[in-house]
């Protein structure tokens, strides 16, 4: 008798709900598998330093912490404490662009210290917002240290889209004045300014008076794709009018504009699944030396090509990248979060694919150049 309770006991154990608590991420990267043990799929990935949230690992775990709400971690890449420093990894940053040839990033804020890394002109590094403004030298996330007076600091643009646009939206990329119902010029229009579109001719009939034909970017809302479902989330990417306009099944939700490849690089057209979501890395290019430290806010909907938050450049409307979908600050923090699926709190990266999730549709539209 005593041995068949026990045999009970240890069942019941074995189909317990797991208890959940908190853990922390001791290594610098940690990959999580969509189960424990290295023959499941690799469907995100943890940062140092970042708090998740696990399941007690059962027997058959052994070696592995399961997380919640899904997904498996090696256990000795977790701390059940918090680091004794934050996590400046996690951000937010500030950007600055080397104006110098060249600029060293040293162990320390000090010129005797040992230079750890060297860092070309135009290259876009992430330091830490809180830097003191009257301080020589700067802080980077990776507690490394440049002089101040080599990089110039960049402010990001503070242009945003409409969220609940109207059917048709033209944004003003040059400011211009608009003409009234009797001929009179009416007050500027800022660059940047959303209009609702009453007409579309030569000039721009609005609300506000009408405009130039070239002097905005023009949204409006499209048909759902026959490959889209009716509840599903997906983008529009006009490339010639360098707008793009969000959908949850046949409602517009927001638009805006962006700034997609250049010429010699433009943004491939086709219809699209966001593969990857990752909160911030590094972008360097291979046909051209450029670099981008902790490009926030990347939605992969390309082998290597993205939608992404840029802090670096004030011209949407304009065809400026090198092949990704570049919007402003407030506009990539708006898509990454509304982007089906949400990254569970501590992740760095999902893949929704890997991990069996619903993600966003991407459609790229717009005649050769």
């Amino acid at each position: 008798m005593l041995r068949h309770a026990l045999l009970i006991a240890w069942a019941l154990v074995l189909v317990a709900p797991a208890l959940a608590e908190d853990a922390w991420v001791g290594a610098e990267r940690a990959n999580v598998r969509l189960g424990p043990g290295t023959d499941t799929p690799l469907i995100g990935e943890l940062e140092r330093g970042a708090r998740v949230e696990v399941e007690t690992a059962g027997p058959e775990d052994s070696g592995w912490t399961r997380l919640v709400p899904f997904g498996a971690v090696r256990t000795r890449l977790l701390a059940p404490t918090p680091p004794e420093e934050g996590d400046p990894l996690a951000g937010p940053f500030r950007y600055v662009q080397v104006r110098a040839r060249s600029t060293e990033l040293r162990e320390a804020p000090d010129l005797e210290a040992k230079v750890v890394r060297v860092h070309s002109r135009g290259h876009i590094l992430a330091v830490r917002p809180e830097a003191d403004e009257l301080t020589d030298w700067l802080e980077t996330p990776r507690r490394e240290f440049l002089l101040r007076n080599t990089v110039r600091m960049l402010e990001p643009s503070t242009f945003h889209g409409v969220v609940g646009p109207p059917a048709r939206l033209a944004f003003v990329v040059r400011a211009v004045s608009p003409v009234g119902g009797e001929g009179t010029s009416l007050e500027p229009l800022a660059r940047g300014t959303a209009l609702e579109v009453l007409a579309v001719g030569q000039r721009i009939v609005t609300p506000s008076g009408t405009v130039p034909r070239s002097a905005v970017r023009l949204a409006w809302a499209r048909v759902r794709p026959a490959a889209i479902g009716p509840a599903d989330r997906w983008l529009h990417v006009d490339t010639d009018q360098q707008t793009l306009t969000a959908y949850e099944g046949d409602r517009m939700v927001f638009a805006t504009l962006v700034s997609t490849g250049k010429k010699g690089w433009e943004t491939p057209t086709g219809t699209f699944h966001v593969w990857l979501k990752v909160r911030h890395a590094v972008m360097h290019g291979h046909r051209v030396p450029y670099l981008v430290e902790e490009v926030p806010d990347i939605l992969y909907f390309g082998h290597d090509v993205a939608l992404h938050a840029a802090a670096w450049h004030d011209r949407f409307g304009t065809p400026v990248s090198h092949g990704c979908v570049n919007v402003s600050m407030q506009d990539g923090d708006w898509l990454f979060h509304w982007a089906p699926p949400e990254i569970p709190a501590g992740w760095h990266a999902l893949s929704p694919g890997a991990a069996g999730l619903p993600t966003l549709w991407v459609v790229v539209e717009g005649h050769a150049r």
